[in-house]
């Protein structure tokens, strides 16, 4: 009888400690909540909005790093377990300290250069002219918005 009074005791205390936590985000909104996509859109487009557009190109690498300690991985650990310590099969490893880049990160360029960078992929966002209907902006307040005629479903 204790022990089914026990459980459900931390039964009910689980759903109570979630039922909080949903309330308490719910009241968490993005500061982009209010503002409507029309006018936002327009915003971008007469330059009210401080913003640089983006266009996609499918020709750009995008980089895997290896971080500030200079090391692929954590540092002085061997993360792949294949009794090599810090070796570029390493590059990624998770709690590592090392950074996926595209062009739109800061420190892309400096990465080209680096020794033990990889390009793991092609294709992503590069700056563009406004006169060719960007489909995404990056805002300094808020922001990457989708704002070119593509609609996301």
């Amino acid at each position: 009888m204790v022990i089914r009074l026990l459980i459900v005791g931390m039964l009910l205390g689980g759903v109570i400690a979630r039922l909080v936590m949903l309330n308490h985000t719910r009241q968490f909104t993005p500061p982009t909540a209010g503002l409507d996509r029309a006018d936002l859109k327009r915003a971008v487009s007469r330059g009210d909005i401080d913003s640089q557009p983006y266009c996609f190109a499918d020709d750009v690498a995008i980089l895997l790093t290896v971080g500030r300690d200079g090391q692929p991985g954590q540092a002085d650990y061997d993360d792949n377990l294949d009794g090599i310590v810090d070796d570029r099969r390493e590059t990624g490893a998770v709690g590592s300290d090392d950074e996926c880049l595209g062009p739109a990160d800061s420190g892309y360029q400096a990465a080209l250069d680096l020794p033990g960078t990889l390009a793991i992929s092609k294709g992503g966002f590069v700056p563009c002219d406004v006169e060719a209907n960007p489909p995404r902006a990056l805002t300094a307040k808020w922001g990457w918005f989708v704002v070119g005629k593509e609609v996301a479903e």
